[in-house]
């Protein structure tokens, strides 16, 4: 039997989309997904200069259920609006900024789109996942620490 690289996975294409709206600026909200200093703050160690074409390595915290880091490449880049990175033929990330409540214009929300082949298990796992990150987002633009490498060292 030979093994067929180019076969395409069992698992059937999901997207999982997770969102949480923030009361701050598409442009505060932006550098958060750009700058690999808040980027550290709320989602893991990233490489990237934000750039389409260029790198985007993300180096995941300890404890989380990746079993290596990701390296992808920026595909799209819409400044205060979209932010999508590609991690290999089969994994796309987007990061979206849509206008948040009419009640307050100061607010946006932060939609996340991770596309994949997923069981239905890992698809609770990401949709958790991003969650979690998300709130580590909104902590982080309130001001307060976020301790995203969560591993208990004793």
């Amino acid at each position: 039997m030979v093994f067929d690289a180019n076969a395409a996975p069992i698992s059937p294409r999901r997207v999982v989309e997770s969102r949480i709206e923030v009361v701050f600026s598409p442009a505060v909200v932006w550098h958060c997904l750009i700058d690999p200093v808040l980027l550290d703050g709320w989602l893991g160690h990233v490489l990237t200069d934000g750039r389409v074409d260029s790198g985007f390595a993300i180096v995941w915290p300890l404890g989380d259920p990746h079993e290596a880091d990701w390296f992808g490449t920026i595909d799209e880049s819409e400044p205060l609006h979209r932010l999508a990175v590609r991690f290999d033929p089969c994994i796309r990330v987007e990061f979206g900024i849509a206008p948040g409540s009419p009640a307050d214009p100061r607010s946006c929300t932060v939609i996340v789109r991770h596309e994949a082949f997923l069981t239905a298990p890992e698809e609770r796992a990401v949709r958790a996942f991003w969650a979690r990150r998300l709130h580590d987002l909104s902590e982080l633009l309130h001001g307060r620490p976020v301790h995203w490498n969560r591993a208990d060292i004793r």
